[in-house]
């Protein structure tokens, strides 16, 4: 790696799909704090070997799930409602329990040294490619979580991650096993689908009285309305000061002018530059020695720049731009150490710049070319108003917060007084449970304090909840009501759907099964579609489990039939026409076909291992907790 590579602050990568897998490992910083403490939750979704997973450690891990596959192009918001998907955050959560009590009973450690190294190398810490003290601070401080805890997580995390990067050495591929898995797995199908579709099912399925108050009476414990309340609040917030903030026009041109670098971003700058490099463990002397080494070949350039890229050829200790007479190409703000840069954004073209000092050396530069226009008031003139407005919202409610606080403590016995002094609106909200006020700001202090025994019974204003960044909620108990049987007739519409989802989804799955078996018997006539040419490798946009049932069923005998119910409620019947086999030699196919195969196969073992964790372990899930959850 040159060293153009090594002054380059590399910091944006690109946000892969995140995959909910074994472990979900690390959480890194967002929510951790949530994670961490479950003070207060004793509803739990799972027990390992007497450790309780708590709803809470479950509904933020699913919120980051969600997170992470939504920043990887996740656009389908359905899917984190199904069944499947929630089963899936409980079971990644009791496997990474399951690591985590076998890393304690074998007593294995992330060292200090480790640790450091880690955290030092994370990008949510570092500020131009450097770890930043006070980026740490800041994040830490954000998240609302102690240095110490945030250790713990990452030591933890790092403890599990290894013990995975153990297993995935475990793999070998044999290499005369590799092209018969290569030819299967670009075997072709011929196939045609035929279609049964659930809704059609549902049409037909009128639940009786009889149906509905049987499958009432029979489940009585899941129609329990528990306790309620309504409340009312006041959002004390920034957003809600930020329509009352004035910004003057000069107010704009002084930041303007003070802050014109940052706004730089979009302008590119093509430079070259002659480096004159340090070692490590140079001394003060030797570095005075290669600056003046510098300075005489800055005398020779000024005095004919022209001669720039010659010498930056000849002497540059940067060979990888010097091969091209030191030529950086174009460069933007924030993509070089910080010297470098405002040195570059400071030139004019063809201008040389003094001798400038980073952590590589000392550079002289030359600016060659500009491309974009340079920054002017009227082009950022909205982005610094809008600025300046939020910068002094925000100073007025860190001023007002504690005054805040102090009113509607204050002056318990209603709203009324804050709302007049701030000019809040007092909001009402509908009737809550526990679940609907945990859910109401996102916020799990919010719903405990609402719901403790002292705010229904006092019916008083709460302290002042900062529920999300610059959010401060306070809230009183206007009307409660107790834990109760839902009658018959408040949920018949739900077990009416309940009724209809359960019969046609069975009746749909008996009926496509009875029709393959029909078809390996006689060549019944009906409707074929999609007749397509399928292969592991080009889907033809099937599903990934309609594609792997096609490749399961046997075809000694041709036409071939199997079926498969989707979960979307869709039952596919499948035939095989033909199946076409090659031997693959293209290299490349063989050696991507490989690298998955070995990816798969270390997936497979991270799964034998947590099995044989599970096998040892005695593990209670109430999976009931997260399907009754809902985002």
């Amino acid at each position: 790696m040159g060293i153009l590579a090594k002054i380059r602050n590399n910091t944006q990568t690109k946000t892969a799909k995140v995959i909910l897998g074994i472990i979900i490992v690390p959480f890194a910083l967002f929510g951790i704090d949530s994670y961490l403490s479950s003070v207060g939750s004793n509803v739990y979704v799972a027990k390992v070997d007497g450790y309780e997973i708590s709803l809470q450690q479950y509904i933020e891990t699913e919120r980051q799930v969600r997170d992470q596959m939504a920043a990887g192009g996740e656009q389908d918001q359905s899917q984190f409602e199904t069944p499947e998907f929630k089963k899936a955050v409980v079971e990644s959560l009791i496997s990474s329990e399951l690591i985590t009590q076998s890393i304690n009973k074998n007593n294995f450690t992330i060292s200090d040294a480790q640790l450091s190294s880690y955290i030092v190398g994370m990008p949510e810490f570092q500020d131009k490619g450097k770890f930043s003290q006070t980026k740490y601070d800041q994040i830490i401080q954000y998240n609302n979580i102690s240095p110490k805890k945030l250790e713990e997580k990452l030591r933890a995390d790092l403890a599990k991650q290894q013990i995975q990067d153990s297993i995935a050495k475990l793999v070998y591929t044999p290499e005369d096993k590799i092209q018969p898995l290569v030819n299967l797995s670009y075997q072709k199908r011929d196939i045609s689908l035929h279609e049964m579709r659930l809704d059609d099912y549902k049409k037909k399925i009128v639940p009786s009285n009889e149906e509905i108050e049987k499958v009432y009476n029979e489940n009585k414990a899941s129609f329990i309305q528990p306790d309620r309340i309504k409340i009312e609040f006041l959002i004390y917030s920034v957003a809600g000061i930020v329509p009352s903030i004035k910004v003057t026009e000069q107010e704009v041109v002084d930041y303007f002018e003070s802050n014109k670098y940052l706004f730089d971003g979009q302008q590119q700058r093509k430079a070259r530059h002659i480096l004159f490099s340090f070692n490590a463990g140079i001394t003060d002397l030797e570095k005075e020695n290669i600056k003046k080494n510098a300075a005489k070949t800055l005398t020779t350039l000024k005095k004919n720049p022209k001669s720039f890229a010659k010498i930056a050829e000849e002497i540059s200790q940067d060979r990888d731009s010097a091969k091209n007479g030191g030529d950086l190409g174009f460069i933007s703000r924030g993509s070089m150490v910080k010297p470098f840069e405002d040195a570059v954004y400071r030139l004019k073209v063809n201008e040389i710049s003094d001798i400038i000092e980073t952590e590589f050396g000392y550079h002289i530069v030359m600016l060659d070319e500009i491309k974009g226009d340079e920054v002017n008031l009227d082009n950022v003139k909205s982005k610094i108003k809008g600025e300046l407005i939020f910068t002094k919202a925000l100073n007025e409610y860190v001023i007002n917060a504690d005054d805040f606080n102090n009113t509607v403590y204050e002056q318990s016995e209603n709203l009324s007084a804050a709302a007049k002094k701030f000019n809040l609106k007092i909001e009402k909200s509908p009737w809550l449970t526990l679940d609907d006020a945990k859910k109401f700001f996102n916020n799990e202090l919010f719903a405990e304090t609402v719901f403790s025994k002292e705010a229904i019974e006092s019916k008083t204003n709460s302290v002042a909840i900062e529920v999300s960044p610059n959010n401060l909620i306070s809230a009183r108990v206007v009307e409660f009501s107790e834990t109760s049987q839902k009658s018959l007739d408040e949920v018949t519409e739900d077990i009416k759907t309940f009724i209809i989802s359960r019969d046609s989804e069975k009746q749909l799955i008996d009926d496509g099964n009875k029709l393959v078996e029909a078809l390996k018997v006689n060549d019944i006539k009906i409707d074929w579609i999609d007749d397509l040419i399928v292969s592991r490798a080009d889907k033809q946009g099937l599903s990934d489990p309609l594609i792997n049932q096609i490749f399961k069923v046997d075809t000694i005998n041709i036409p071939a039939y199997a079926g498969l119910y989707d979960t979307s409620g869709e039952y596919f019947v499948i035939k095989i026409n033909s199946v076409d086999t090659k031997d693959v030699t293209d290299q490349i196919s063989i050696d991507l076909y490989k690298e998955e195969y070995q990816t798969a196969l270390s997936s497979a073992i991270k799964v034998a291992y947590i099995d044989d964790l599970r096998a040892e372990s005695k593990i209670t899930v109430n999976i009931e907790r997260a399907l009754n959850y809902s985002n």
